[in-house]
């Protein structure tokens, strides 16, 4: 039987770390022996910033050593993409190896009881909801800004993920988050200058400068095909030096007028 050799990495990412599994060569069975034992593995390579222990690093460790071992020796598959996978016992002893991991992670970068208790009333006032809940899941790498400086990620209890500046315990971005069944209402349609009215009236609700953002930003807005949402957005005329991307402010909306996203990236920008 031949079996397809491949090289283990792991990817650290917002929401979790995967394992990623790419083909180098094929194997026969009775190389199979010789290969588990002389193939290393790349080292894993985090995003920028994140703080780590023993622990963790004995568990990424672990990782990589078992998901090389079933790769040579356990249960393999090909995805609907034809790409290589475990499976079976296999896939379950990498998987319960993973969670470990997850945890742990977690576990070190959460931060204290009042704290975390600051971001969930943060939330619930974003929501407009007293009773919603939300879970810590780790921290990313910050998408806005050329800068090493991490976001934490939340998840509620309505599937929203929550990215939030722990420097002021300030939420830079929410919405549906991957694999969403989130639905937001799509009847009751109304006029974009009454969408327009609604954003504006949340967003002086729930940010107590709006006014200056108004005055200091240019205001753009646009629709996705059909209607099926409007962002209304407010961004900064310049880019801080060395940044990519200008701070900004925005809110999509439904058709309706139900909340899909929010955004306000001023945070993440020194003196913005």
């Amino acid at each position: 039987m031949i079996r397809q050799l491949a090289f283990v990495v792991l990817a650290v990412t917002g929401i979790g770390i995967g394992v990623v599994i790419g083909v180098i060569g094929n194997v026969g069975a009775s190389d199979r022996q010789s290969v588990a034992g002389t193939v290393s593995a790349p080292a894993p390579v985090a995003a920028a910033g994140p703080r780590t222990t023993e622990q963790i690093e004995a568990l990424k460790a672990e990782l990589i050593r078992v998901t090389q071992y079933e790769v040579a020796y356990g249960c393999m598959s090909r995805n609907r993409f034809g790409e290589p996978e475990l499976c079976g016992a296999s896939k379950a002893r990498v998987d319960a190896i993973h969670d470990r991991l997850v945890q742990a992670t977690r576990d070190f970068e959460r931060r204290d009881a009042a704290a975390v208790a600051a971001v969930v009333a943060r939330i619930r006032d974003l929501s407009e909801d007293s009773t919603r809940t939300a879970t810590f899941e780790g921290t990313s790498a910050n998408p806005y800004t050329n800068t090493g400086r991490r976001i934490e990620l939340y998840r509620d209890t309505a599937g929203l993920v929550y990215w939030v500046d722990p420097t002021g315990n300030t939420v830079v971005q929410f919405g549906p988050g991957p694999n969403s069944s989130i639905v937001f209402a799509q009847t009751g349609s109304r006029s974009p200058a009454e969408l327009r009215g609604m954003a504006e009236r949340y967003l002086r609700a729930h940010l107590s400068d709006f006014a200056r953002v108004q005055s200091d930003f240019t205001f753009q807005s646009s629709a996705k095909p059909g209607g099926a949402s409007y962002a209304f957005r407010w961004q900064a005329s310049t880019k801080a030096a060395g940044e990519d991307v200008a701070p900004f402010v925005q809110l999509v909306l439904s058709p309706a007028g139900e909340v899909m996203s929010f955004a306000d990236t001023r945070s993440l920008y020194a003196g913005s």
